[in-house]
């Protein structure tokens, strides 16, 4: 979770936010590209496979749409 908006303030300084909306906003993109990154890394917890290669998951993740390019289940 991240803490300190200095390294973000020129991105969020914009916006009419409080600082702790501010703050809540920055760690939601966070949250957003670290998903995207762990996913692309095959580093996904819904996705677990048991050891016959199946998902123990019952239900489908939908595709990850990110600037026009759909990123769909491995």
């Amino acid at each position: 979770m991240i803490t300190d908006l200095s390294p973000y303030r020129q991105y969020v300084d914009q916006f009419d936010l409080t600082e702790e909306e501010k703050l809540e906003l920055v760690n939601a993109v966070w949250m957003l590209v670290d998903n995207i990154y762990d996913y692309h890394l095959g580093i996904n917890q819904l996705l677990s496979l048991d050891k016959k290669g199946k998902s123990t998951v019952d239900c489908e993740v939908p595709p990850v749409i990110v600037d026009d390019v759909t990123f769909s289940n491995p």
